[in-house]
């Protein structure tokens, strides 16, 4: 079996939280609101830069009315 080896690297921890849903789709959306809702500490990791996925991409305009710096993480595409 073939291997490939990684020399030990330092990672930045970001933030630290109970859940982490991961894609901000509607199911993803309930998932993190519903977790909220149970008083955990809840982290929404969102690729795009609006909520709804392939629902908002495709139909409608960006909005960014519940995108404030106080409270997101700007990142830039993967592989960019």
């Amino acid at each position: 079996m073939r291997r490939v080896e990684e020399s030990p690297r330092k990672t930045d921890v970001l933030v630290e939280t109970d859940v982490v849903v991961v894609g901000g789709e509607p199911g993803g959306l309930s998932a993190a609101l519903a977790a909220a809702r149970e008083g955990v500490y809840t982290v929404l990791v969102e690729l795009y830069g609006c909520l709804g996925g392939v629902i908002t991409h495709a139909m409608m305009g960006t909005i960014a009315w519940y995108c404030t710096k106080k409270e997101t993480v700007d990142a830039p595409p993967w592989g960019a």
